[in-house]
């Protein structure tokens, strides 16, 4: 289906128009650059490499606009893309190898030093330098007539492997008409022209990187730049000096841009509003934007569907402060509780989703397919509550909700609670199993320089929130969270931390 070939559509259009830009190398592409250096690619695929359709090339490189060509080239052929993490290690980059077994391995810097020491003892793909590989494309000379392309709608175009905090990383199929439908449900509730133009911070290996804003954007003609590196100095300049409209970001890298001295003074007159998904959002961190006339517009999605699952209109950013949103325009959804009922006004439930934006499941596990997908319904683990006016509030997920002493705790209750005491800059809430209790909550805090503040005092704020039972038995202050490759806060982390402090206390003479 030619309709899926959106780039060759905009290139037949409005050729001469900017469409990507690295900011890194300021190199410009047009449409038609962008199209003719894709086909480029493509016939590099097919008679260098001898791909075919159902190959799967992974990737392990810093997001661009080459990496975007190389999607193009790949959705055009039936290949699969699989962007993997460039900071992973090479005992997590063989467990996605292995499982995905691909024809192709693409990668950048220090990865490619790596797997090219390593990729021959786990797998037969050939290895080739990114930047050497898109350079010999670029050399190639198109023919006069071009091949007829068939974009067939149920082909998966990536693979996403999961965080892994369930197990191993789990590989998210990703199809062309999960592509399609989210993009229709981003240029709706985002209302995206071909006017805007927007810089993607955020990297390749997580399906934000495409399908938030990227995508959707070439879908409907807009612009992108592209920066492989987040720095807050320099995206608060780059969207002050340039017609930046959009911009998506999780709450870390918004907290990094309110703390950099260049905030002050910042001033961004045609920046619509900012995207916002990945973790919950504090009331402090909304307030802070909006004190310089720009919104949050806070959304929610997931690998396995989406990921622009529902979204909280920026005029109603401060009227509904840490809600998500309403459900998208494509998107059938529904809270249950555990018997598979769905919940009344303010009662917490898992979200469950069904559509064309769901996945049709996960590489090479289709027992964990099973479980997830039942009855078409994707149970996303994600536990939410619902206002009398219809907007979603996120408690946690599943997995993280606790039981202590019989009754049941969702950590983002906490956090919130820990979010509102003016010197905590981060906060984190964990459940660790206890002999008497069960469970008792842990929380972690990132403080705002000040060494002199006492778990005391963190207590008693909590005591004015919340009953008795909700509140951590243990406060613990940390330089900084650890967190995912996008911002996320990574919570197994966090169990293992405290297991080793736990070892050193009781270590103690």
């Amino acid at each position: 289906m030619n309709y899926l070939d959106w780039i060759s559509k905009w290139s037949s259009y409005t050729p001469d128009k900017k469409a990507v830009r690295s900011l890194d190398t300021g190199r410009i592409y047009t449409y038609k650059q962008l199209d003719d250096t894709s086909r480029k690619i493509g016939i590099l695929l097919l008679n260098r490499f001898q791909l075919k359709k159902g190959d799967r090339i992974a990737v392990v490189a810093k997001h661009s606009p080459e990496y975007l060509m190389l999607f193009i080239a790949a959705q055009r052929l039936g290949i699969i893309l699989v962007p993997l993490n460039f900071r992973a290690t090479s005992y997590e980059l063989k467990h996605c190898i292995t499982d995905v077994i691909p024809t192709l391995v693409l990668a950048e810097g220090s990865s490619f030093e790596l797997l090219e020491e390593e990729l021959k003892t786990f797998s037969n793909a050939s290895l080739s330098l990114f930047s050497s590989f898109f350079t010999e494309a670029e050399r190639l000379e198109l023919p006069e007539v071009l091949n007829k392309i068939t974009i067939e709608v149920d082909q998966p175009i990536f693979i996403f492997y999961t965080s892994g905090t369930t197990g191993k990383p789990k590989g998210v199929i990703y199809t062309n008409r999960m592509m399609f439908w989210n993009s229709l449900n981003t240029s709706v509730q985002l209302e995206i022209t071909s006017a805007d133009h927007t810089l993607n911070v955020l990297p390749p290996f997580h399906t934000s990187g495409w399908n938030v804003l990227l995508l959707p954007m070439l879908h409907r003609g807009a612009r992108v730049d592209f920066l492989k590196r987040f720095k807050p100095k320099k995206v608060l300049n780059y969207i002050e000096e340039e017609p930046i409209s959009l911009f998506l970001a999780v709450p870390t890298m918004l907290r990094m841009m309110v703390k950099n001295k260049a905030f002050s003074t910042f001033k961004a007159d045609v920046l619509k509003y900012i995207v916002v998904g990945g973790e919950p959002l504090s009331i402090k961190l909304i307030d802070a934007w909006a004190e310089k006339g720009i919104f949050l517009s806070q959304g929610y999605g997931l690998t396995e569907a989406g990921p622009c699952i529902t979204s909280l209109h920026h005029h109603d950013a401060l009227w509904k402060k840490g809600s998500i949103g309403k459900p998208n325009f494509y998107v059938d959804m529904k809270i249950v509780n555990t018997s598979g009922e769905e919940v009344a006004n303010y009662e917490y439930g898992e979200i469950c989703l069904k559509g064309n934006i769901v996945t049709p499941g996960y590489w090479n596990n289709s027992s964990y397919s099973f479980n997830k997908i039942k009855e078409e319904w994707l149970y996303t683990g994600d536990m939410a509550k619902i206002d009398e006016d219809g907007f979603i509030y996120i408690v946690g997920r599943k997995n993280q909700l606790f039981i202590s002493g019989g009754e049941n705790i969702h950590p983002s209750e906490i956090e919130q609670v820990l979010y509102k005491y003016n010197l905590v800059k981060e906060a984190a809430v964990i459940g660790i199993e206890d002999e008497n209790w069960g469970e008792i909550g842990v929380a972690f805090i990132v403080l705002n320089d000040d060494d002199d503040l006492k778990a005391d005092d963190i207590l008693n704020h909590l005591k004015k929130y919340l009953a008795s039972y909700k509140i951590p038995k243990d406060i613990i202050c940390l330089d900084s969270l650890p967190k995912s490759g996008i911002g996320k806060i990574d919570r197994v982390k966090l169990k293992n931390l405290y297991k080793i402090i736990n070892h050193e206390k009781r270590n103690v003479v």
